[in-house]
């Protein structure tokens, strides 16, 4: 599980990325057409991604596009999943020069629902909006990294170059009302996400796992493939 092929361009992503809610307009065809490789590629593991053009939206949430991605799981698939897969589609549209948002509530569930026939063994907890950004992206700020994972730079550096990039590039995820519900450790067998309590807990699951695709990235850059084991209380990565 959360087994995904990586692209390089992806860690530049990271550092830009931010939440868009103000478009110029939707995706060109060929940047549909891009993205629609890719959802294909990420529907698998008990996911399906599947893009849209046309109502589903809410105007009040997300002004100047039509398109969103639907992230639709069957019944007993992590949710944590949801945000490994979702995110990497994020990424690639960041590195593409579009503009993203996820959204919990910023669309109408009859209409989605219809739109993917979504059967009784099937959920959709967040749709992700795409198109062209009116501001240029921007990495917004995070929690300071002694925060994140009670370590400073200098001292995840010295347990290895994937294990602080694997952090560093955690750091950057973003979760829903930026509560980032989840606690990094990091030593020299590998980097832990594990939950931590947050007073909104609905999306924190899918939230871990955005966070958890952002550190697989960064472990990627450093020159390793991540591995990811269920533990209590999160999971584990080994790269």
């Amino acid at each position: 599980m959360f087994e995904l092929k990586l692209e390089k361009n992806w860690y530049d992503a990271l550092y830009q990325r931010s939440s868009v809610r103000s478009y110029t307009g939707a995706p060109d065809k060929e940047q549909l057409d891009r993205l629609g490789v890719l959802c294909r590629k990420l529907s698998w593991q008990g996911i399906t991604v599947r893009m849209f053009k046309g109502p589903g939206l809410r105007g009040s949430n997300v002004k100047g596009t039509d398109v969103y991605a639907v992230i639709v799981a069957k019944k007993g698939t992590p949710m944590e999943l949801e945000g490994y897969m979702g995110e990497a589609l994020v990424l690639e549209a960041t590195a593409m020069a579009l503009g993203t948002c996820w959204l919990g509530a910023g669309y109408y569930p009859d209409v989605i629902s219809r739109n993917v026939n979504l059967q009784s063994d099937e959920a959709v907890h967040c749709v992700i909006a795409i198109g062209k950004a009116v501001f240029p992206a921007f990495a917004p700020k995070r929690a300071p990294l002694e925060k994140v994972c009670g370590m400073s730079e200098a001292q995840l550096a010295e347990l290895g170059a994937w294990q602080k990039d694997a952090v560093l590039a955690a750091r950057l995820a973003p979760s829903a009302m930026n509560m980032q519900p989840w606690k990094l450790e990091a030593n020299t067998s590998g980097v832990s996400i594990l939950e931590r309590s947050v007073l909104y807990k609905k999306y924190a699951p899918l939230d871990r796992g955005i966070c958890m695709l952002h550190a697989a990235v960064g472990a990627y850059h450093a020159g390793r493939e991540a591995v990811f084991k269920k533990t209590d209380g999160g999971y584990l990565m080994r790269a």
